[in-house]
């Protein structure tokens, strides 16, 4: 089941919700945006109804199909970009997304059009093997160990133990998936940049 969400505006919301307010509002159909993004249209059906959390691999390639900003699939509305704004997310405010693997929170989910996507993420996965496949999408990431040991299993390279205070910067396009390398679900600072296609 996905998660209910909250909106800046206080307005309960889910991301199948927003999605296809989005696609209608392209005038897209489920087999265009299919088409586009390189998802099933079961799959897409299944997101739109509540059906099916997606990972972020599939929310970036949601975005990308639909010509938006990966942050617009988790706010209710479109909103101007005004020179100097700036969001704040209290603790435990953001917008919450759940998958088998992680537990994201979307930071500062009120702003549309952001360059780049901070998520404060809780690495549920304590096995590779909890893993379809690698993980990879546009773009590029930041990760900074906030509470316990990740394990980063990347494509080109051998896995590599990160704990409290390390950081790692790399290709999101490049295969990629993390695991918490203790007993406890590890804590993470997640930054995710992408590329939007019009």
């Amino acid at each position: 089941m996905v998660p209910k969400r909250t909106s800046s505006d206080g307005q309960p919301g889910t991301l199948g919700e927003t999605l296809r307010r989005l696609r209608t509002s392209a005038r897209l159909t489920l087999q265009q945006l299919s088409k586009r993004s390189s998802i099933a249209i079961s799959t897409l059906s299944k997101i739109e109804n509540g059906q099916l959390s997606p990972t972020y691999e599939k929310i970036a390639a949601l975005a990308i199909g639909l010509g938006v900003d990966v942050s617009e699939l988790f706010s209710q509305a479109p909103k101007p970009v005004p020179l100097g704004r700036r969001s704040i997310t209290k603790a435990g405010d953001g917008i919450v997304h759940e998958t088998a693997q992680y537990v994201y929170e979307v930071l500062n989910g009120d702003l549309a059009d952001k360059r780049f996507v901070p998520l404060f993420t809780t690495v549920k996965a304590h096995s590779i093997g909890e893993f379809r496949s690698l993980l990879r999408h546009d773009g590029e990431e930041f990760i900074y160990v906030l509470e316990g040991t990740i394990i980063v299993n990347t494509e080109f390279y051998a896995p590599c133990v990160l704990d409290k205070g390390d950081a790692m910067y790399f290709d999101s396009a490049m295969g990629h998936a993390c695991v918490s390398g203790g007993d406890a679900d590890a804590k993470v600072l997640w930054v995710c940049s992408h590329i939007t296609l019009a």
